[in-house]
Formats: C-alpha cells, sequence, structure tokens
C-alpha cells in the first residue's frame, strides 16, 4: 500500500537536480527514474536558467552563492519547489540558506530513503498550497463581483428611489432581456450611470 503510494507520489515527476557526479548521486537518480521521476542531473551550476521543473534538488556550497542566487530565485518566479542539500555542520551557510528561502532542507550526505520521503512531503506541500492559492483567488473573484453587484444595486437605489429587491429585479430583468449575466449587467449600470 505504501509502496502504490509513493509510485503515484513520484510517477511523472520532473526533477532536476544539481549536485556533483558521483556514484551515490547516479545510484539516487537510478531509484527516482525506476519511481516513475523524469530525472535531470547536472553540475555544476548553469550559468543560464535551468528548462522547467516540479521540483529542484539543489546542493549548496556557499562559494557559489552568485550561482546560487539566480537559480533559486528562478525557481520561485516559476513556483516550482527547492529542495537544498548542505553541510549542516558549516555555520557559515546559515545566512545564505535563509536568503535562498529553500521549501526544504536536507543534509548533504543524506540516505536516499529519506530524501525521498522529503521529496514527497514537498511535492504535497506544494500541490496543496497551490490548491489554497487557486480557492482563495476564487474567492476573491467571486468576492468582487458580490460587491460590484451590490454597488450596482446601491447606484440603482439612490438614481431611481427603489428598494434592493426593486433595484435587483431591474438588474435581472435586464440581464435577461440582454441574455447577459447579471454581473455584467452590474457593470453596465455602474459605467452608464456613475458618469
Amino acid at each position: 500500500m505504501i509502496e502504490q503510494s509513493l509510485l503515484a507520489a513520484l510517477s511523472g515527476v520532473r526533477l532536476h537536480l544539481f549536485h556533483p557526479y558521483s556514484q551515490g548521486m547516479r545510484a539516487f537518480c537510478t531509484s527516482l527514474t525506476q519511481l516513475g521521476c523524469h530525472v535531470r542531473h547536472d553540475w555544476p551550476l548553469p550559468a543560464t536558467l535551468p528548462p522547467d521543473a516540479d521540483l529542484a534538488i539543489i546542493a549548496v556550497d556557499r562559494h557559489q552563492p552568485a550561482l546560487l542566487t539566480p537559480l533559486f530565485r528562478h525557481y520561485k518566479s516559476v513556483q516550482t519547489p527547492t529542495i537544498a542539500l548542505a553541510d549542516c555542520h558549516d555555520g557559515l551557510l546559515f545566512s545564505l540558506l535563509l536568503a535562498l528561502e529553500p521549501e526544504a532542507l536536507s543534509a548533504r550526505d543524506a540516505d536516499p530513503f529519506s530524501l525521498i520521503i522529503q521529496i514527497v512531503a514537498v511535492l504535497r506541500a506544494a500541490r496543496e498550497q497551490k490548491q489554497l492559492s487557486e480557492r482563495l483567488h476564487q474567492q476573491q473573484q467571486v468576492r468582487i463581483r458580490q460587491d460590484r453587484l451590490a454597488q450596482a444595486k446601491g447606484v440603482l437605489m439612490q438614481t431611481f428611489g427603489l428598494d434592493e429587491s426593486g433595484a435587483y429585479g431591474f438588474m435581472r430583468k435586464e440581464a435577461m432581456n440582454t441574455r447577459s449575466s447579471l454581473e455584467f449587467t452590474a457593470e453596465r449600470v455602474l459605467n452608464s450611470l456613475q458618469k
């Protein structure tokens, strides 16, 4: 059951790994590929922006902030979560990691199992955040439409001395006559009467 869940979570994920080449990293990439990920492994850090990915795992070295900063900034701008791999015993990395703002941090020599679990957790959190953001945007749009409708009713009430139900009835009748939405009719009312 857990194995199926893990396979489902990683299936088709485009993962970009920036880490020095080693036998362990090649084996890790092979494992991710067997789990269904599309892995791209690059090193050294690129001077140009990389292609899109669902997740980026980036080895952080305090001697490369000039390359790391634009890379992390790029991934943040396209809403791709990042996992920083860093030497957790190097206190000088602390300020750099705070500036880079990765979604997660793991030891540079983390074992593959814990890193895979962290990948799944970061992907799940990113999906949930995206869904929440979309829901919030939808709710804001509904609220804006409701506010515009209320404004239009207010203008009709003030201009023609109607009560609230009369103003709503007027807009509803107008919307039906013009075969347009109530929101569109409210905008027309506001545009024509607020001049």
